[in-house]
This record gives structure tokens, C-alpha cells and sequence, in this order.
């Protein structure tokens, strides 16, 4: 197999053509790099999903699968994205040049691979992709929200958080590591089918948490989830039914911080996964003074749990502040993930300034 400009050449020279496998692996390969290639472009433009949905005239839920790499060969029985899609991103963008470029032909190889795919196997080509893929598949990664458009590597330098960048949740060290979207994006699923912290060396608890009756999880922001003058970030689907948002609240003298997470599926097994929970201020993530560890947190069928706000809530300064929540969810073997951030509290002495905020 050789690599050329970045597109895989599969098969050799003399040979019948590539295997089928060989074929889905490729085109898993090319939605991860095309899903890639766009998140790189939102965030180099400083633009987010849901704003690249409005500009195409897309559901944002379809948006959203588009950046999920692969798995919206599973996720979802809809078309998959090439180059008619990738010509109106491009355009939207206003991309040129190298970016432009490779979005185009990571677009045409996607379009090509799946050809001769649905030549193999007209009419189950996908399900016999998917059999592939999902053995192949590499860790998932949330898709890019409002508040986080780009991943950084794990070892990449704290950022801010105002700048809506995503930090790695740190590797867990060896002794520990022994020790969604929304109602939207299930309905258009439905649709559409045919660093560790060793300072503890004991393992913490579980969180303390609310369990409650699951509502539908709409997009966009929520207000007045964790009680008065609080808000809630965009919902992050995943991993598997869960849908999470990150939350913070202003009381009178504290500022406290949760993870809400929501088991979409119904009748199915409690969702396990793994909560870690930190503050932003000042342009640095600071860990919660209560549960500074990655804490297991489970999540019964068609219900909702809300991490403890006082188990991440720091004493309202005199002087003005700028907070934001930030969370991880993933599964929970997984060491590593992507964070999300709470809409930005500016806490003045007298009043609190949401951005963004609900109208």
C-alpha cells in the first residue's frame, strides 16, 4: 500500500484491483481525514458547526455526523458527504489554496471509494463497510460545538478557555489506570437509518449526583438548569446514547460548576462513563477543589444526572471575573478525550453577563 500526496494507492501494479477490505478501510480513512480537514478549517476561520449549518441550509444534527469521521457510516443511513458538499463548504469558508484543496480531494476520493464499493456489493455495500470499520475504528472524538471548534494533542500547552479551544483530558498514570446529541440529532439518526491526578493515591468516590426524569434534550444553550442564574453549553452526543453539556451557576458568593448528562436510549443498559469536571479563569483550567480526579459516573436508561455543583464551586471574588465550566466525557475504559466548555460567566460585584446567552 502506498501513500501519494496523502490519498492511499491501494492495490499494485498487475494486480485485479484492491480487496473490499482494502476498499473500506481506504474510505474510513478518507471521512476521518475529510471530518479532519473541516474541523481544521471551522476553527482556523473561527467559525462552529452549527454556523456552517445555517450557512448550508442543513440540520445541524447532519452537520454534526459529518464531523464524526467514520462512524456516520453507522450512525446514520444518509448520504455521505463528497464533492458537491465540499464545494459548498469551501465556498462558505471562503477556503483557498492548499486547505482548499485537499478538502476537494479527500472529497473526490470519498466519492471514488464509495463507486467502487456499491460495484462490489450494490445492495449492502455500507452494511459490509461497517462490519470493517467498526473493528478499525480509531478512538472517538466529540464533533466540534459552539463553544470548542478544534482539538489539541495531548501534550499541547494549557489554553485559554475563553478561546474556545479543546484540551486532551490528561493520560491516567499506570497505578491509576490498574485501579449527545441532542433529541435532535436521535430523532434525525432514527430518521435517516435504513493527566492524571496522583495527588489522591486512593481511587476518589463517585460523585455525588441528581438523578431525574430525562427530557428531551433540545439544541443550543439551557438556562437555569442548575438553579437560578445558571447556564448550560451546546449538548455533545456521545459516547454511545449519552448526550452531555457543561454548566456553570452564579450565586451570591460562589461559583460552581457540573456536568449534565442524559441517557438518550430507553430500555437499554446504565450508560458508564467518565466525568472529569474544572473551572476556567484567568486563561487557565484550574481543577475543582472538591473532585480533582476523573470520577466514574453512571447513567441509568432515559435518565439524566447532574455532577454535585458543590463538589466544583470556588467563593466569588470582589472584583470582576471571567468563569467557564469545562468538562470530559468519555467512555469508561478510555484515558483520554476532548473537553467542552460552559457558556462564559463575566462575574461583576453586582450583576453576572452571560456570552453567549439565551435571548
Amino acid at each position: 500500500m502506498q501513500h501519494v500526496q496523502g490519498v492511499v494507492a491501494l492495490g499494485s501494479a498487475g494486480s485485479a484491483g484492491p480487496s473490499f477490505i482494502e476498499l473500506a478501510g481506504a474510505f474510513g480513512g478518507a471521512l476521518d481525514d475529510w471530518s479532519a480537514a473541516v474541523r481544521d478549517a471551522l476553527a482556523a476561520e473561527g467559525r462552529y458547526q452549527n454556523w456552517l449549518a445555517r450557512r448550508l441550509g442543513t440540520p445541524a444534527p447532519k452537520v454534526s455526523l459529518w464531523l464524526r469521521g467514520r462512524e456516520q457510516v453507522w450512525l446514520s443511513g444518509a448520504g455521505l458527504p463528497g464533492a458537491a458538499t465540499t464545494r459548498a463548504i469551501v465556498r462558505e469558508l471562503g477556503l483557498e489554496g492548499p486547505s482548499a484543496d485537499r478538502l476537494a480531494a479527500l472529497a473526490a476520493r470519498i466519492d471514488d471509494l464509495q463507486r467502487q464499493m456499491e460495484a462490489r456489493h450494490p445492495r449492502d455495500w455500507r452494511k459490509r463497510a461497517v462490519e470493517h470499520l467498526r473493528g478499525t475504528a480509531p478512538a472517538p472524538a466529540p464533533a466540534p460545538t459552539a463553544d470548542a471548534p478544534t482539538a489539541l494533542p495531548p501534550d499541547s500547552p494549557q489554553p485559554t478557555p475563553r478561546g474556545g479551544r479543546r484540551r486532551s483530558l490528561p493520560r491516567l498514570a499506570a497505578a491509576a489506570a490498574t485501579g449527545v446529541a441532542a433529541a435532535a440529532l436521535v430523532a434525525y439518526l432514527a430518521s435517516t437509518r435504513a493527566t492524571p491526578d496522583t495527588a489522591k493515591p486512593a481511587p476518589a468516590p463517585q460523585p455525588a449526583a441528581i438523578p431525574r426524569a430525562a427530557g428531551l434534550e433540545q439544541p443550543g444553550l439551557e438556562k437555569n438548569t442548575l438553579g437560578a442564574d445558571s447556564r448550560c453549553g451546546e449538548p455533545v452526543p456521545g459516547p454511545e446514547s449519552v448526550v452531555w453539556r457543561v454548566c456553570a451557576r452564579v450565586d451570591a458568593d460562589r461559583v460552581a460548576f457540573a456536568v449534565k448528562l442524559t441517557n438518550q436510549a430507553d430500555g437499554a443498559a446504565t450508560a458508564r462513563v467518565r466525568v472529569r469536571v474544572q473551572y476556567g479563569r484567568q486563561k487557565a483550567f484550574h481543577p475543582c477543589p472538591e473532585a480533582p480526579n476523573p470520577q466514574p459516573v453512571d447513567v441509568p436508561p432515559g435518565r439524566t444526572v447532574i455532577t454535585d455543583p458543590a463538589r466544583c464551586s470556588v467563593p466569588r471574588e470582589p472584583v470582576p471575573y471571567a468563569y467557564q465550566g469545562v468538562g470530559w466525557v468519555v467512555p469508561a475504559n478510555a484515558n483520554a478525550g476532548l473537553y467542552e466548555l460552559s457558556p462564559t460567566a463575566h462575574v461583576h460585584p453586582d450583576r453576572t453577563i452571560w456570552k453567549p446567552d439565551l435571548l
